[in-house]
């Protein structure tokens, strides 16, 4: 008999599934049992309500991302870690078209739930966050907007890519993305030498 720890694993994994491809508001406490084979009368064990699930999930993403995030730092470069960002969605780009960004959805569906405002900005927040910092290690002047601009525009392209069922946007977005982000080093460079080179 496998330890009751798996047994939560099991419907966290699935309860993440189900949501994404259904929904919070969709997804019941019966179709995670389902979907996780464990009995109904087990879930409340481990979770009271469904709000805690979705809380789980939610804390899951953002452990995930840190994870992620974490491994980028091997690239001494802010840019390339960048990229690993964008590579992201790229990986995940078919079931985007089918069901939406994993995080954009839900958390989007989240910020309708007027107990659930702190909830549906966490994931996002830390993605939002680390973005911001790699423009900042780029000495840019306004990593900020620059940041935010990178999160919507790969939000951007995930919902439009859900919208028309292709993944090819999420390709093609990503490309242009990274087209902008050496655009903005290059500027920033261009910048840089200038100052060094003073008044003539």
């Amino acid at each position: 008999m496998p330890p009751k720890s798996n047994k939560r694993a099991k419907l966290l994994k699935a309860a993440r599934k189900l949501i994404h491809r259904q929904g919070f508001q969709s997804t019941t406490l019966a179709d995670i049992a389902t979907a996780a084979d464990v009995p109904l009368g087990n879930v409340y064990y481990y979770f009271k309500t469904k709000d805690d699930i979705v809380r789980a999930v939610v804390e899951e993403r953002t452990q995930r991302f840190v994870d992620l995030s974490g491994q980028w730092e091997q690239h001494h470069d802010p840019v390339e870690r960048l990229k690993c960002f964008i590579q992201m969605p790229i990986t995940i780009s078919r079931s985007i078209a089918d069901h939406g960004c994993p995080v954009g959805s839900l958390l989007q569906e989240l910020s309708k739930k007027p107990d659930s405002s702190d909830l549906a900005t966490q994931t996002l927040q830390a993605q939002l966050n680390w973005v911001i910092e790699q423009f900042h290690q780029l000495g840019c002047d306004d990593p900020e907007p620059l940041g935010r601009h990178f999160v919507a525009s790969l939000q951007g392209a995930s919902l439009l890519a859900n919208t028309l069922n292709q993944p090819s946007v999420i390709i093609e977005q990503s490309e242009q993305l990274i087209q902008w982000l050496h655009t903005v080093v290059d500027n920033r460079l261009s910048i840089k030498v200038g100052d060094a080179t003073g008044p003539e």
